[in-house]
């Protein structure tokens, strides 16, 4: 029974601090700090590439977007294999690019803050799922939906702050534990005394 209100009320307690903690608050500050810090680049997981098949000309192709569906014109487009940049080119008005020369294999190409991992393909070879282009679209940020870093004092202070908040559960449930020993051991002396 002590242990469950023991569980019980460090439940109640850490609820309390997490509603009275100001945590998106201090996440976005620290989201902001990193996002100052370096440019933040939305990449394709690992795993992920999309299959895209070269044209009748050889050339690889791609769009480039942003985030609400509009064409980029004039966006710089890096084709890259690992470190070496293989080739470069700009978006036209209709956000349209293409690159001469690529030849079959695993890509990456980057425009602006977005990158995206593309499996190129001759056009003969190419699998039934391959897609005609690459398409990449620029985020805001390039990292929509993620919270990013947080600051190591600000999570050392949180954990010192829970510790706290337990200890101090902790110790006032053995004060509550000893007031009903003393309340028992009360009683019993007022039984004795009342028997005298």
């Amino acid at each position: 029974m002590k242990g469950f209100l023991l569980v019980q009320r460090t439940a109640v307690a850490l609820a309390a601090f997490g509603m009275l903690m100001p945590n998106a608050v201090s996440v976005a500050k620290a989201s902001d700090a990193v996002a100052k810090a370096q440019p933040s680049v939305k990449i394709a997981r690992t795993g992920t590439a999309a299959d895209v098949s070269l044209s009748a000309k050889g050339e690889f192709a791609g769009r480039v977007f942003d985030h609400t569906g509009k064409a980029l014109e004039g966006t710089e487009v890096v084709v890259r294999q690992g470190d070496k940049v293989i080739a470069k080119s700009v978006t036209d008005d209709k956000g349209l690019f293409t690159v001469a020369g690529v030849k079959t294999g695993a890509y990456q190409v980057r425009a602006g803050n977005t990158e995206g991992v593309f499996q190129v393909w001759e056009e003969s070879a190419a699998p039934e799922s391959a897609k005609g282009h690459a398409l990449l679209v620029m985020g805001e940020n390039g990292a929509r939906g993620q919270y990013g870093a947080v600051d190591p004092a600000l999570l050392l202070l949180t954990a010192a702050t829970i510790a706290a908040l337990i200890i101090a559960i902790i110790s006032l449930s053995e004060i509550n534990d000893n007031n009903d020993k003393i309340d028992a051991l009360q009683a019993q002396l007022d039984a004795i005394l009342n028997s005298l």
